[in-house]
């Protein structure tokens, strides 16, 4: 079996029912669902009768896991890598619809690039963001199959979303790769697998529509897990050889990832803590990054304008978000 798509029920059907129709619509059937049920929806919900009506009566194949209390989103995933069955797997948040013909394109994608000596253990795809009406874009050369070990171009400039990347599950099961339990750790999870990455694999194509909403964790978490990150390759002795790599990485996250999210909570109070969380964060580094070899040939339009005049657009997000 090619791919694991890996879903977490969290309490709202609705947009649970959108990601199993557009899977269910996909051009090949090599895939599974791996759901777990973390919010105690009802046995005769409209979502079960939905899954056993277009996946069970059907065949195609479907696990539901039930928590037996609410364990959260990282405990669940962690709980579905251990049970998927297929070779890649994709986690899937609420709000994606995944386009008819992604686990085709993938499958195609990987047969073409991945070589006998070498296999794809990551790769990234497009997303559009549906109440943007914006698309993610790839800043990793795309459809060459690449080695973070040699081009460690590859974690500056990789997405720190983990819902525009599919995983190599034998990889992730070997090397013991998790999110960090009760906390959100996804740029953890990603910068995680790279150092066991041999081959990395970006394409152009846009597979999910995303529909980005106000988020249930604390958002403090995103920002927080670059402790680990930086902590993990200093154990592992690779931060002198990817310090560059990852202080362009974290900056940029820092003023556009998490800056846009907490955006999007239109929350005066929360804005306010987290842009003295960003500007704590980047004092610290803000000297060495003006010295970082990746500044000067910023692929991203966007990310060139705010590094030109950092200082600039801090104060200017904070007139926009904390009035």
């Amino acid at each position: 079996m090619f791919l694991s798509f890996l879903i977490i029920a969290q309490n709202n059907q609705t947009k649970l029912m959108k990601i199993l129709i557009s899977i269910n619509e996909q051009t090949t059937n090599d895939y599974e669902i791996i759901f777990v049920e973390d919010s105690g929806f009802q046995p005769k919900s409209p979502l079960l009768e939905f899954m056993n009506e277009c996946f069970y009566k059907s065949g195609k194949q479907i696990q539901v896991i039930t928590n037996l209390r609410s364990q959260g989103f990282s405990y669940s995933i962690n709980t579905a890598i251990a049970a998927a069955k297929g070779e890649f797997f994709m986690i899937v948040d609420e709000g994606q619809t995944i386009h008819k013909t992604s686990v085709a394109v993938l499958k195609e994608k990987v047969a073409t690039y991945q070589v006998e000596h070498k296999k794809i253990d990551m790769v990234e795809f497009r997303m559009h963001y549906s109440n943007s009406k914006e698309t993610s874009e790839i800043w990793n050369k795309c459809d060459v199959l690449l080695s973070p070990k040699t081009n460690k171009e590859v974690l500056a400039y990789t997405d720190c979303i983990i819902f525009s990347k599919i995983f190599r599950r034998k990889l992730i099961l070997q090397k013991n790769v998790t999110l960090l339990d009760y906390r959100r750790t996804d740029a953890y999870f990603i910068y995680n697998s790279l150092v066991y990455t041999s081959g990395f694999l970006a394409i152009k194509d846009v597979l999910v529509d995303y529909d980005l909403d106000v988020v249930t964790y604390s958002v403090f978490d995103l920002i927080k897990q670059w402790i680990y990150i930086f902590n993990l390759y200093r154990d592992l002795n690779l931060y002198r050889e990817y310090k560059e790599e990852l202080e362009y990485a974290f900056l940029r996250f820092c003023l556009v990832t998490f800056l846009e999210i907490v955006s999007l909570q239109k929350n005066k109070r929360l804005s306010i803590k987290a842009i003295h969380s960003a500007e704590n964060k980047l004092e610290r580094r803000y000297k060495s990054f003006l010295k970082n070899k990746y500044i000067k040939d910023i692929k991203e339009p966007r990310f060139k304008i705010i590094v030109a005049d950092i200082k600039g657009y801090i104060k200017n997000w904070k007139l926009e978000n904390t009035k």
